[in-house]
C-alpha cells in the first residue's frame, strides 16, 4: 500500500509540473504524460474540484480521506468507471479554507527546514502547518494561502521549477517543484499555494451557488 502511494505522489506531481490547470478541462499547448489526462478544475456540490485521471493504473477499492481542520473538504482515490483506470479528486470547500482559525500562527518553512518556494524568504508567516502521517503529506493554512506539501520517492538531481496555476483564466495559485538533496538526504517534493482571495471570485461563487441548487451537477 506504501510502496502504491508513493508511486501515485510521483505521478500526480509531474503531471502538474507539466500541465497548467485550466477551468472544467485538461489544459492544452504543454507536453502530456502518456496516460495521464488532468489536471482540470471543476465546480461540483458547491466545492471546487481538481481532478487527474490516471487511465494505466488500476484500484479495485476507493479511498476517502479528510483535509485536516475542514468539516467538508477531503481528497479521494477511486476506479475511473468511464475511461477506466484511476481518479485523484481533491474537492475544496471555499468557506471550509476561507473560514479556518489558525490562532496566533507560526513561522513556517517545509517540514525538512528548507525553504518554503513561492513565498518571500522561504518562510511562511503567521501559518499554520499540520505534518500527516498520510506518506508524509503536509498542509499549510494561512489568511492568504492554503497549500499542500507532497514529497515524492524519485530523484530530480537537484532540479527546481515553478508555474502558475489558473483558473478561468485567472492566476489562483502557485506550484512547486522542489529538487532532491543528495548531500543532506532531502527528498524532493511538490508544493501547491492556492490564494484564497482569488476564490472569492464573483463568477466562481455564483458557480458555486448554482451548484448547490443542482446537486450532482459537474460544472
Amino acid at each position: 500500500m506504501k510502496r502504491w502511494l508513493i508511486s501515485l505522489k510521483a505521478m500526480v506531481l509531474m503531471v502538474a509540473i507539466l500541465l497548467t490547470p485550466g477551468c472544467g478541462q485538461d489544459a492544452g499547448g504543454l507536453p502530456e504524460i502518456n496516460g495521464v489526462k488532468g489536471p482540470a478544475f471543476n465546480v461540483v456540490d458547491g466545492q471546487v474540484l481538481m481532478t487527474f485521471k490516471f487511465l494505466n493504473m488500476q484500484v479495485d477499492a476507493g479511498l476517502k480521506v479528510p483535509i485536516p481542520k475542514t468539516k467538508h473538504s477531503f481528497m479521494e482515490f477511486a476506479p475511473n468507471m468511464i475511461d477506466g483506470g484511476m481518479l485523484l479528486q481533491i474537492y475544496m470547500d471555499v468557506e471550509d479554507l476561507k473560514s479556518i482559525s489558525i490562532g496566533v500562527g507560526d513561522g513556517n518553512y517545509l517540514p525538512d527546514g528548507r525553504a518554503l518556494p513561492g513565498v518571500p524568504g522561504g518562510r511562511l508567516e503567521n501559518s499554520l502547518r499540520i505534518d500527516t502521517e498520510w506518506n508524509d503529506v503536509s498542509f499549510y493554512y494561512h489568511k492568504q494561502l492554503f497549500g499542500l506539501w507532497i514529497p515524492v520517492g524519485f530523484e530530480t538531481a537537484g532540479m527546481s521549477g515553478y508555474w502558475n496555476v489558473t483558473m478561468n483564466q485567472k492566476r489562483v495559485g502557485f506550484l512547486g517543484l522542489v529538487g532532491n538533496d543528495e548531500i543532506r538526504g532531502y527528498k524532493a517534493g511538490g508544493v501547491i499555494l492556492l490564494n484564497l482571495d482569488a476564490l472569492k471570485d464573483k463568477q466562481l461563487n455564483r458557480l458555486i451557488e448554482l451548484s448547490k441548487r443542482n446537486p450532482g451537477v459537474v460544472y
